[in-house]
């Protein structure tokens, strides 16, 4: 489970740099957390996948913050700090629920992906 933690600390830096070359975010991320479940298909704890979450965001939010070029308004940074939280804490839970059942656990994949498709959508707007 530890390690778990650390994949989703550190993940973002080459997930990012695989997002240069294919720019699909929500594909790259949703697979990587789909994996990252079905790796660790023993653990029961409902928290897990929060914490999964909220390390992936602030991780992400880093690196985010990083390049301050393309962050552009850094008063907007709390707000996408919580969005992405909140994005994060969801795909991770609807992949960790339905991870027993195999339809259901590619349809959490699908929702997953589409949901943070339209995540970065809207929020593409304000950020």
């Amino acid at each position: 489970m530890l390690i778990s933690f650390l994949y989703c600390l550190f993940a973002p830096l080459p997930l990012g740099l695989i997002e240069q070359v294919l720019p699909y975010p929500y594909l790259i991320e949703e697979f990587f957390k789909f994996f990252l479940i079905k790796k660790n298909q023993e653990v029961t704890h409902w928290y897990f996948p929060i914490i999964l979450g909220v390390i992936f965001s602030v991780s992400e939010s880093i690196f985010y913050i990083a390049n301050f070029f393309q962050l552009g308004n850094f008063y907007l940074f709390p707000l996408r700090l919580i969005l992405t939280t909140i994005l994060h804490i969801l795909t991770f839970s609807l992949i960790y629920f339905f991870r027993k059942n195999r339809s259901l656990s590619y349809f959490s994949l699908l929702l997953s992906i589409f949901i943070h498709f339209f995540y970065n959508r809207l929020t593409g707007q304000l950020f």
